[in-house]
């Protein structure tokens, strides 16, 4: 491998469209974004170490008090049943359903508390300006694994199911509830605060690495290094934080499609199919996605029953039209409405994960109301194959390369520009035939 030329630049690679631009500075009132696509580049944060510290340890009193302090109590009667946040994993262990209890802990456990560890082994030294074995790594999982981090969602769940349940039993919340609430926000406010680029310029301060002068660059989708073409195509590595780094993310068609596919195979029985069993004194029914809408429509929570079915219904319809759109766009290599379909693009990423709160009601059901004969409630396979959808619809909008959006036009703008050359080179050569 050639000598790799490292330095820093104030420069960025728009990760949606791959357009290369100076970083100019904001303050924490302003954000810099792209000018080709509109897309996000740079948030002002103003002194932020500080706060952000406070934060991060608050979060990890507010995480333990939420998971391991009672949550919810239900009362029917003289029976009460109390529950805490990891009681919904149990309970459905209990019921040999590995995935859906899989997806649950990973979810509202797991990632929460791993996000909370990686903000305290960065920060910790950052503050103290001491380096530490791993950083690069913490840092590069942090990045990918924010969005499978759903605290909020669930705790949309829990509000849902508390007004679902208020005309079955009394509902009272506990310590863990408030302290959920408290440590959602205080995470959203600690993404915000943590500027994530000076980290990276901490650990590495370098962030343009080329072999030969003036090639092109591409962007490191991690750490947002520029990366130069040939030490893209030899090592296919970041020289910064070493995740993979490819001009185009490899075969991302055919694996958005086969995702969407699959997603749109198990969007048919998510839906036809009960999700939940109740049962009330020997009288035993079930509920759709659907007609779980229609008894929230019936009741009059017209509020609660829009929230459930755009987030249960019509945003995984709409992120699989989407999807669908943006690939056949992309195979067509359609060159105008690129900005609209980068635009929707961003906008399916953010709001796909909200899909998960059907999920969420459910295990709240299953995990507190259990009062045997009186009253209880039994998950269906319909919701592993909602929650399969979910997943699968995530996933797919995380193998599509937005950049693949503007390939198209931009070749068809660089094949017009060697046209006007070669035409002022024609003319002259004409103008002066010696030459």
């Amino acid at each position: 491998m050639p000598h790799v030329y490292a330095e820093h630049k104030d420069w960025m690679l728009c990760r949606g469209c791959g357009e290369l631009q100076k970083i100019v500075a904001v303050s924490t009132e302003h954000e810099m974004v792209c000018w080709n696509c509109n897309k996000l580049l740079h948030r002002g944060h103003g002194n932020w170490l500080q706060s952000a510290s406070a934060l991060v340890f608050t979060a990890f009193i507010l995480f333990l008090i939420s998971q391991f302090f009672p949550f919810l109590t239900l009362e029917i009667g003289s029976q009460s049943h109390t529950t805490t946040v990891i009681d919904g994993f149990w309970a459905l262990m209990e019921r040999d359903s590995w995935l859906l209890a899989s997806l649950i802990i990973t979810t509202t456990f797991l990632f929460p508390l791993l996000e909370i560890l990686a903000f305290l082994y960065l920060l910790i030294p950052y503050s103290l300006n001491r380096r530490v074995p791993g950083q690069a790594a913490v840092l590069r999982w942090l990045m990918v694994a924010k969005a499978w981090s759903m605290l909020e969602v669930f705790l949309l769940s829990v509000v849902i199911s508390a007004v679902k349940m208020a005309d079955l039993a009394v509902l009272h919340l506990g310590l863990g509830f408030y302290a959920l609430l408290l440590l959602v926000g205080v995470l959203l406010i600690m993404h915000l605060t943590m500027d994530r680029r000076k980290l990276w310029s901490w650990i590495s301060t370098n962030n343009y690495f080329t072999v030969h002068e003036g090639e092109t660059v591409y962007d490191c989708r991690i750490c947002q290094a520029m990366v130069g073409e040939s030490i893209v195509e030899n090592e296919q590595r970041c020289p910064r934080c070493c995740s993979e780094i490819h001009k185009r993310v490899p075969k991302s068609m055919q694996k958005t499609l086969a995702l969407i596919v699959a997603a749109t195979i198990l969007y048919v029985p998510a839906n036809i199919l009960p999700i939940m069993t109740f049962s009330t004194l020997g009288d035993v029914s079930t509920n759709t996605i659907i007609s779980g809408v229609v008894e929230l429509v019936v009741d009059g929570l017209y509020g609660i029953a829009t929230i459930v079915f755009v987030a249960s219904v019509l945003v995984p319809i709409l992120k699989l039209v989407v999807l669908y759109y943006l690939v056949w766009s992309v195979y067509a290599r359609w060159q105008i409405g690129a900005k609209h379909r980068a635009i929707l693009y961003r906008v399916i990423e953010v709001v796909g994960r909200w899909s998960m709160v059907d999920v969420f009601v459910v295990t709240v059901f299953v995990a507190l109301v259990q009062f045997g004969f009186v009253y209880t409630v039994e998950l269906e396979g319909a919701i592993i194959a909602f929650g399969a959808v979910v997943m699968l619809t995530m996933i797919a909008a995380e193998t599509f390369d937005s950049r693949l959006i503007w390939d198209a036009r931009n070749a068809q703008i660089q094949k017009e520009r060697e046209q006007v050359e070669s035409k002022q080179v024609a003319m002259s050569q004409q103008a002066n035939p010696l030459k």
